[in-house]
């Protein structure tokens, strides 16, 4: 099989996206394409195309059309009119390569940065993942809850479909109800999903009540909490299959909770540490063999697989004593009365302190009794000093629309919050 995205020549006969009770063809699909090189021209030369479609078989004919014409492929970081005013004036593309697409950062911690992928790179990754998983869902229909105008989404709902022959859906599912028509009308399904909707679907939705099972779960944006991969392993008989990544990296490796906590490197990714611990990576996904510093420590294993400890940039002082933040909030998440914790650092007169936002169970006491029973909790571990200050308790966590959270969004709820 050539992926490559020139080399696309399924029959136009064949379905590429199923859009609610309509079945698109490549020969539509074609037609579109055409339509959009027509619009976006080329008697100017290259230039930035900025995509505009919200509509996945419509994004990936203008995504296809501007390179086809070699122009470069501008992908928003959202859809929203402002957003999309924004970019309208972009620069040519001095310098910028063929075959480039840009793309953005999910701005969860800050304003949205633009990294530029080469084709390439992102074919490179689509084979990787056909490798892995290609045999396991020959048959699926790709089914989503995340967008496809981030990396996760545009590579796994979007490019390895497109260039593997599988249909995909065109609805991004947003609400419960969604998912289990898409999933009834779907026989074999991958699904293609986030560690923040995931842990909300199975409070939402009974998993063992649906006719059809997916066949394959992708989990990406963050870790999983080890109670809900544990949920779909005893509904859907498997945990969801997590890939750790980034928008600069793309994937570098893979886990199954009910495999254990340990990530194995996708094919042809390399993996090192750095002298203070951090994670390197060598990968064909990447714009050359130099290694990329990513923002985790992790622990290596003889095996090539490795542990991850926390962001580096999650690591606080507090009282001239370090603490890790990803640490604290997956021992708080251990507690029978916590389904979801974010702990960040603040500032009250003049100190630095630790709070935390806390989504809790059912069987949780009320409040009082509850940041008692977590502060013994959390003291089983770490220094009394270390404890949160300030909690917050919320019905979920903020997180954006790539299944991220919202390190600013806690700050500001953990801002906005009385003292316990």
């Amino acid at each position: 099989m050539d992926f490559s995205l020139h080399a696309l020549d399924p029959l136009d006969s064949g379905i590429v996206a199923i859009d609610g009770a309509r079945r698109v063809t490549w020969g539509e699909l074609r037609a579109a394409i055409a339509a959009q090189r027509s619009a976006q021209g080329v008697a100017s030369g290259r230039r930035r195309v900025l995509l505009r479609r919200a509509s996945p078989i419509d994004f990936a004919a203008e995504l296809l059309a501007a390179l086809a014409d070699d122009h470069v492929a501008v992908i928003p970081p959202n859809f929203q009119p402002q957003t999309l005013a924004a970019l309208n004036e972009l620069p040519p593309p001095i310098d910028v390569p063929p075959q480039t697409i840009e793309l953005y950062t999910s701005g969860s911690s800050g304003e949205p940065k633009c990294v530029q992928k080469a084709v390439r790179q992102l074919e490179a990754e689509c084979r990787a993942l056909e490798s892995c998983w290609g045999k396991l869902t020959a048959n699926t229909t790709v089914v989503a809850t995340t967008p496809h105008h981030h990396i996760y989404g545009l590579l796994f709902r979007l490019l390895w479909p497109l260039l593997s022959g599988r249909p995909f859906d065109n609805a991004t599912i947003a609400e419960p109800t969604a998912f289990a028509e898409r999933l009834s009308a779907t026989e074999a399904a991958l699904l293609v999903s986030s560690p923040a909707q995931l842990s909300r679907l199975h409070q939402l939705l009974d998993l063992t009540a649906l006719p059809h099972k997916p066949v394959l779960v992708f989990s990406s944006g963050g870790p999983l909490s080890a109670a809900a991969a544990d949920c779909y392993r005893r509904a859907w008989g498997a945990a969801p299959t997590e890939v750790y990544g980034s928008t600069e990296s793309g994937g570098i490796a893979w886990r199954r909770q009910d495999h254990g906590p340990h990530w194995a490197p996708l094919p042809a990714v390399r993996v090192a540490l750095d002298t203070d611990g951090a994670l390197l990576v060598r990968s064909p996904f990447l714009a050359d063999d130099a290694p990329l510093r990513m923002p985790d420590t992790a622990d290596l294993a003889a095996d090539g697989t490795f542990l991850l400890r926390g962001r580096l940039d999650r690591i606080v002082k507090i009282e001239e004593t370090r603490l890790s933040l990803p640490e604290m909030e997956a021992w708080l998440a251990g507690h029978p009365g916590v389904s979801a914790a974010a702990v960040a650092p603040l500032t009250l007169s003049g100190r630095t302190l630790v709070g935390a936002v806390v989504v809790t169970t059912a069987t949780a006491p009320r409040r009082r009794a509850l940041i008692e029973a977590l502060r013994q909790h959390l003291v089983q571990r770490f220094d009394p000093v270390l404890l949160p200050r300030r909690w917050r308790f919320v019905d979920a966590l903020p997180y954006d629309e790539r299944g991220k959270l919202a390190l600013n969004d806690v700050a500001r709820l953990l801002q906005a919050a009385p003292c316990a």
